[in-house]
């Protein structure tokens, strides 16, 4: 059972997973794709209180900073909500 949720409601340090995208934001795949983002990416989340409400993040290769937008668009679970 996928539990999703929003980027935002992670807190710091958090280690979620990429399981979808919002249909309202759908316009953002494309930019989400290119950076790696894809279903069943994990990553961690490293601070969500940055200017202009952009979130930055912490894949096993690259740290990256996601735009507003596109941090909306990302629908996400906590990696051990069900998982083990």
């Amino acid at each position: 059972m996928e539990i999703q949720i929003g980027i935002r409601e992670l807190s710091l340090g958090s280690v979620a997973i990429v399981v979808g995208y919002s249909r309202i934001y759908g316009g953002y795949l494309g930019r989400l794709l290119v950076k790696g983002l894809t279903p069943g990416k994990v990553f961690v989340v490293l601070d969500t209180t940055l200017p202009e409400g952009c979130v930055a993040i912490m894949l096993k290769e690259k740290i990256l900073t996601l735009s507003k937008p596109e941090a909306e668009a990302l629908c996400v679970e906590p990696a051990n909500s069900d998982k083990e």
